[in-house]
């Protein structure tokens, strides 16, 4: 039985016209869109298809735009009996990821979505941050230097850990500077701008967590049938309450997406689903031997759905191996059981 791993793409993927090839080619799309704009009373056809890309990139249009897109390659591929057997989503591709393990229905994954945009878009407005991808440097030593920087009353934190030495760190413009010229003089360290637009992920998100709650109290979340790695902690998460948890969580706290991407160690195939490419490019470095693909588009949607099913129409597989993972989710830390108690 061969394993299939699906993440999904985060904020920065979104691209005018996305997903239009498959809107127009599967009744299973229109259906999501329609129901998609009827639950926010927003025209997605027009803001996926012919809208600007200035219009798009707003929190409160990709967030949403990003799910929906990316939930309807999932589905279509899931009719033609392509089943993940764990999914993962960079930072608010994880609730693509949530609803395609059973843990969410679509209407609740964009309500929660466009909370979040609106939350973070006004904390945005009165706190200015940027994101910096700090290479060459280990865990241990960048979050000393944070610290040391923060100790000056300035902002500094590393709020995602992509690899042993590679880092994306929150910082205002005043730390930015501090931390250039610290870099400055360490040899083979690099630094260079990113997008931050899926959060933070660090403790200035506290407030953000706390209206938040509420939300996702209101939720119904659903025990999932398929594994959830959750970004807080790198492991398969399954149970509603503890999903719930690590969606909260995962506004305030480090991303381990180095845990993440070592789960799918096992997997025969790794999906980026959605309109963005670079998760799949991340996943080939560290899987050189690995088949990945990126399902962006509708032709790529359907050479993957070829290649899959003619290999498994061979006599010694059948489209009915795909199934599930039998993988069983592992006991989560107590940080997220904590969260998931309070809530």
């Amino acid at each position: 039985m061969k394993k299939i791993g699906f993440v999904f793409s985060g904020y920065g993927s979104q691209w005018v016209g996305m997903g239009k090839e498959l809107y127009d080619h599967s009744r299973v799309t229109q259906e999501l869109f329609e129901e998609a704009s009827n639950c926010l009373d927003l025209n997605f056809v027009k803001l996926c298809f012919a809208s600007s890309d200035a219009d798009l990139s707003k929190l409160e249009h990709a967030y949403v735009s990003i799910f929906l897109v990316s939930i309807a390659f999932a589905k279509v591929l899931e009719e033609a009996g392509i089943v993940p057997t764990q999914v993962a989503g960079a930072d608010t591709g994880e609730y693509a990821a949530v609803c395609m393990a059973g843990g969410l229905n679509v209407p609740d994954a964009l309500y929660l979505l466009r909370k979040y945009a609106q939350f973070y878009q006004a904390y945005l407005d009165k706190t200015p941050a940027i994101g910096l991808k700090v290479t060459g440097l280990s865990t241990k030593k960048l979050e000393k230097l944070c610290q040391t920087i923060s100790k000056k009353g300035e902002v500094a934190t590393v709020a995602v850990v992509e690899g042993p030495e590679e880092h994306i760190v929150l910082v205002t413009e005043e730390s930015a500077s501090l931390l250039h010229e610290e870099l400055k003089s360490m040899d083979c360290v690099s630094s260079q701008p990113t997008s931050l637009g899926g959060g933070f992920h660090a403790p200035v998100m506290d407030d953000i967590v706390k209206n938040m709650r509420m939300y996702l109290e209101k939720v119904d979340f659903k025990t999932g049938t398929i594994p959830f790695i959750s970004g807080v902690i790198g492991e398969p998460l399954v149970e509603a309450d503890m999903v719930r948890a690590s969606l909260m969580q995962s506004i305030h706290a480090q991303t381990q997406w180095h845990k993440v991407k070592d789960t799918f160690t096992e997997c025969d195939y790794i999906l980026e689903i959605g309109p963005g490419s670079s998760l799949k490019e991340s996943f080939e470095l560290q899987y050189p031997d690995k088949k990945v693909y990126a399902i962006r588009s509708f032709q790529a949607l359907q050479d993957f759905k070829k290649e899959f099913l003619d290999m498994q129409s061979t006599p010694t597989e059948s489209l009915e191996e795909v199934s599930v993972a039998s993988q069983e989710p592992i006991m989560v830390n107590q940080s997220v059981s904590q969260e998931s108690n309070e809530l």
